[in-house]
C-alpha cells in the first residue's frame, strides 16, 4: 500500500511538468554561492595514549553550495540546490597514532537536486535528503554545531581499547542515531504546512522508501517546539533488508531554557538484536551565548549486550552574524562482553584449551574540540 502511494509521486511530478510547460519561462534561475568553513583543534585520550589533531568539524562540515529559485508563475517556484563538502582531516576520521593530515574528502556530493514548489506541495528530484533524514536530529539548543545526537561525528574513528592497549571497537561501530538513509538519489514529495505540521515521502534506488512527519511552531511565552518522526524500509537497497525508525523533540522556552530528546531503532532481517539509541540534552541560550549538557546511549549495535554511552558539555558564542566559536568535552564509555583478541595477522588468539581469549574492559575515551564556523 505504501509503495503504491509512493509511486503516485511520479505521477504528480509528471503533472507538474505539464503545468510548467505552459508557464512561458523566459529566463534561467539565478543562482547564488554560499557555504561555510568549519575548523577545529581536537585532543583525544583513549586511556593509553593521547593525540592532538587539526580537523574539519564533521558535525557541520566545510562546504559550499549553489542555490537559486525563481517564481515562474504567481503560485509556482522552481529552484535548484548543488552542494558539495570538502573536508581536510575530518573529525570523525582521525585516530590515535595519526601523524599526517589524514584523509581528504574531495568534493563529496551532498545535494544535486531541482525542486518545484506548488500550492499542493513540493516535489524534489535528484540527490538530496530522503524524507526521514534529520528526523532524529531536531535541536533548538544553539549548540548543534559542535554537539548533537550524532556523537560519532566527533572522534568516530577513535578506538576503544582495554588496559593492555588491545583494540576493541571504533566509537562509530557502537553508536548510531538511526536517522533515515541520509542523502540519496530520490524523488521526494512534501505536503504544504498545516499549522506547522507537514508530511513527506521519498523513494530511492532499490525500491527503498521513507516517510516522515514534522512539526515546528512558536507558542508565545511558551517558546518554540520542533518535532519529527521518520520511518525507513530499505527493501532491495540493503542486504540484509532492514526497517528503521527515528524521532526527536526539542523545546526552546522563551527564557532560553531548552530540552532536546532523540530516539531511534533498527530491525534487521535475521538479526538476533534490535539496536536502539537514546539521547538527551539540556541547555540554556542567552544573548549570543549557548551552553548545554548531554547524555546518550546506543545498545546492542556492534554486538549483543553492548552499551555504548557518552556524557558531554558544550559552549557556543556567536558574536557576529555567520560567525561562531565553540568548545566541547565528551567522555565516551563502552560496557559489554569482550571481543576475541587477534594477532598482527588477524588470527584469533586462543588459550591452551583452544578457547578464544577475550579483550578486557574498555577504557574510557576523552575528546576536547575547540574551533570556529564561518559562514559566507
Amino acid at each position: 500500500m505504501v509503495k503504491k502511494w509512493m509511486s503516485s509521486v511520479f505521477c504528480v511530478g509528471a503533472a507538474a511538468a505539464l503545468v510548467l510547460m505552459n508557464t512561458g519561462i523566459s529566463q534561467a534561475v539565478e543562482v547564488k554561492l554560499s557555504g561555510q568553513i568549519n575548523r577545529a583543534v581536537m585532543w583525544a585520550d583513549d586511556g593509553n595514549e593521547s593525540e592532538f589533531f587539526h580537523v574539519d568539524n564533521d558535525n557541520s562540515s566545510t562546504r559550499f553550495r549553489f542555490k537559486g529559485s525563481q517564481e515562474v508563475t504567481p503560485s509556482i517556484e522552481v529552484g535548484v540546490v548543488w552542494e558539495n563538502e570538502f573536508q581536510s582531516t575530518p573529525s570523525n576520521k582521525v585516530y590515535i597514532g595519526q601523524q599526517d593530515d589524514g584523509s581528504d574528502e574531495n568534493l563529496a556530493q551532498r545535494k544535486l537536486e531541482a525542486y518545484f514548489d506548488m500550492p499542493f506541495g513540493k516535489i524534489s528530484i535528484g540527490q538530496g535528503d530522503g524524507a526521514a533524514n534529520g528526523t532524529s536530529e531536531e535541536d533548538l539548543s544553539g549548540t548543534s554545531v559542535v554537539m548533537y545526537c550524532g556523537v560519532a561525528d566527533t572522534g568516530g574513528s577513535l578506538l576503544f581499547r582495554d588496559s593492555n592497549n588491545q583494540e576493541i571497537a571504533k566509537i562509530s561501530a557502537t553508536r548510531d542515531t538511526f536517522d533515515g538513509l541520509s542523502r540519496n538519489d530520490r524523488v521526494r514529495y512534501d505536503t504544504p504546512e498545516f499549522g506547522g505540521l507537514s508530511f513527506s515521502g521519498s523513494m530511492t534506488n532499490g525500491d527503498a522508501w521513507e516517510v516522515a512527519a514534522r512539526f515546528a511552531n512558536e507558542f508565545g511565552g511558551l517558546g518554540e517546539i520542533a518535532a519529527a518522526v521518520g520511518y525507513v524500509d530499505t527493501a532491495d537497497r540493503e542486504d540484509p533488508e532492514y526497517t528503521q525508525m527515528g524521532a526527536s523533540l526539542s523545546w526552546l522556552h522563551s527564557s532560553g531554557f531548552n530540552i532536546t530528546a532523540s530516539y531511534g531503532t533498527i530491525d534487521e532481517d535475521d538479526a538476533d538484536t534490535d539496536p536502539v539509541n537514546y539521547y538527551g540534552k539540556i541547555g540554556y541560550k542567552f544573548g549570543m551565548h549557548a551552553i548545554a549538557v548531554e547524555y546518550g546511549m546506543t545498545e546492542d549495535l556492534d554486538q549483543k549486550n553492548d552499551e555504548s554511552s557518552n556524557y558531554g558539555v558544550a559552549y557556543v558564542i556567536s558574536p557576529w552574524k555567520g560567525i561562531e566559536f565553540y568548545g566541547t568535552y565528551r567522555l565516551y564509555m563502552l560496557d559489554g562482553d569482550g571481543r576475541e583478541m587477534e594477532d598482527d595477522e588477524g588470527n584469533t588468539i586462543v588459550d591452551e584449551s583452544g578457547n578464544a581469549i577475550l579483550t578486557g574492559d574498555a577504557e574510557d575515551i576523552s575528546v576536547v574540540m575547540i574551533g570556529t564556523r564561518v559562514k559566507f
